[in-house]
């Protein structure tokens, strides 16, 4: 695997950890979200709970054929390692808004 595809996992795996308040140490690719992730509370308006959170991270950084995919129900994302392994596939196509999202820090 190459470097920039394990500073995404990273990253994503902070940031997934970050949103549920859990230590990123606990977290293994095979966890799901409904499940092993629970949200804290109902979403609202004005009060978006977890799930919220990694679906909006999904969708703002996806193309236009992966948006498709998702909203016809062709790719599901239900695990840590599917959000990460999005995220690696994402930044290929739109590094920008990955690194936007993840906050990524590269090295210089």
């Amino acid at each position: 695997m190459r470097d920039q595809d394990e500073i995404v996992r990273k990253f994503a795996m902070q940031r997934i950890a970050n949103i549920f308040n859990i230590p990123v140490g606990s977290l293994n690719k095979e966890a799901v979200f409904g499940s092993d992730l629970k949200a804290t509370h109902s979403p609202g308006l004005f009060n978006p709970n977890e799930y919220d959170k990694i679906e909006s991270d999904i969708l703002d950084v996806c193309s236009r054929e992966t948006y498709k995919a998702i909203s016809s129900g062709n790719l599901t994302i239900r695990t840590v390692g599917d959000y990460c392994d999005h995220m690696i596939k994402c930044y290929k196509k739109k590094p920008k808004d990955v690194i936007q999202t993840l906050n990524i820090i590269l090295p210089s």
